[in-house]
């Protein structure tokens, strides 16, 4: 039996609407999540849409990595890959960025290879979303001069049938589906950030 894992109040790092997050005590890489109810709508959707991945799940990036289920002294927790800078420090979510760059324009430029980024990828790997909340995508530094976007929560779909898990045309229709979603909260939020050109073309699908 694997020894029970100590989670101290300085390992905390922040509480969402469904769960708690601690640092692991012994690898900066890796998180334990921990349910504030059980069962939880929200992460079953999630594991559910994992198991539907199997293999094909290593290979996204968009996706954090899942090691199983842990008992710790809060309880059963849930150990995930901890998304990080290269550097160690916390990344910064879309919503960080976007407020940073209006009140340094000179950070724009960046912040758009980023999202043209961001949109390649999301189109090539199809990740099934059941949400656009700006501070569930983490832009993970990998370089100095490299990052990628990593998607942390609102993930898979709620649908009884799900179609998209299973064949690409459901999977591409869905994708699309909240890329307009995204774009349109990008628009809501942030119009006086990003040239309107720009946010055209970045909506095309």
């Amino acid at each position: 039996m694997s020894e029970k894992i100590i989670l101290e109040d300085e390992l905390y790092l922040g509480t969402g609407m469904h769960k708690t997050v601690f640092a692991h005590p012994t690898d900066k890489n890796l998180c334990i999540k921990l349910l504030h109810s059980t069962p939880d709508e929200d992460f079953e959707r999630e594991f559910r849409y994992r198991k539907a991945l199997g293999n094909r799940a290593e290979s996204m990036t968009l996706l954090t990595k899942y090691f199983g289920e842990v008992d710790t002294s809060k309880g059963k927790g849930y150990l995930f890959e901890r998304v990080i800078d290269f550097d160690g420090n916390a990344c910064k979510n879309f919503t960080n960025l976007f407020d940073e760059a209006i009140r340094d324009k000179k950070k724009l430029p960046a912040l758009e290879k980023i999202l043209h980024d961001f949109r390649r990828v999301y189109f090539e790997e199809k990740i099934l979303l059941a949400g656009i909340d700006l501070d569930n995508y983490l832009v993970q530094k990998i370089s100095p001069t490299e990052c990628r976007v990593r998607i942390i929560d609102n993930i898979g779909t709620s649908a009884f049938i799900p179609l998209a898990y299973y064949f690409d045309s459901f999977a591409d229709k869905r994708a699309k589906k909240y890329w307009r979603k995204l774009m349109g909260e990008l628009r809501r939020r942030y119009k006086i950030l990003f040239p309107e050109e720009f946010l055209r073309k970045l909506a095309e699908i």
